[in-house]
């Protein structure tokens, strides 16, 4: 049976600008936008993780700042930012700096629930026009520590570039992870379907 290509979607605005190096979001960005491109946020993300604030508000705290740290160079255009943040434990795991923190943080998450909160802020011509706070529950298996060892030295792209240090794309393999609940957009960290219905609605 043949597949029916998605359409996607053009907007008023002559690009959409993903306020962001992730690969992994302008690959999702792709398959609903004609013109995307992306640039790099100027902000430090570790100086908006005040302790005693809720994750959620962390999280759209530091998508906004994404956002608005580039909007002057995009008048025109409508700008996408998020941000995810880990918490296990009511501690808020940021990514790795090393290879052996990212070791020592999933020898934490073992036999854990953690949860995710990803974030969307979305600006056009300079106003606020989209935001929301998703969030995931996930089970971290109880894993021998020389299966992490082994999933950190053919993955380390991956554990030094993502909050968890591991992808969920990747879970059929290495059966780390156990969703509780929580759609695969927040788990990967950019919850795009409410934003896109917005603005299907609206054309």
């Amino acid at each position: 049976m043949k597949k029916v290509k998605k359409e996607k979607m053009s907007t008023k605005f002559s690009k959409v600008i993903l306020a962001s190096s992730s690969t992994v979001r302008i690959e999702m960005l792709n398959k609903y936008f004609e013109n995307v491109d992306k640039v790099s946020h100027k902000i430090d993300e570790e100086k908006y993780k005040t302790p005693g604030k809720k994750p959620e508000e962390i999280a759209l705290t530091i998508a906004k700042k994404k956002a608005l740290s580039v909007v002057e160079d995009f008048d025109n255009d409508m700008i996408i930012a998020s941000d995810q943040i880990l918490v296990c434990e009511n501690k808020i795991i940021s990514k790795p700096k090393t290879l052996e923190a990212a070791k020592q943080k999933l020898l934490f998450l073992r036999n854990k629930m953690h949860k995710l909160y990803s974030s969307v802020y979305v600006i056009q011509k300079q106003e606020l026009y989209f935001q929301q706070v998703k969030e995931a529950s996930l089970f971290f298996a109880n894993v021998p520590q020389r299966a992490i060892e082994s999933y950190i030295k053919a993955n380390m792209k991956t554990v030094m570039n993502t909050v968890g240090s591991y992808k969920i794309e990747e879970n059929t393999r290495y059966k780390f992870i156990r969703i509780i609940s929580g759609d695969l957009e927040t788990i990967k960290g950019f919850p795009l379907k409410d934003l896109i219905e917005k603005i299907r609605y609206e054309k």
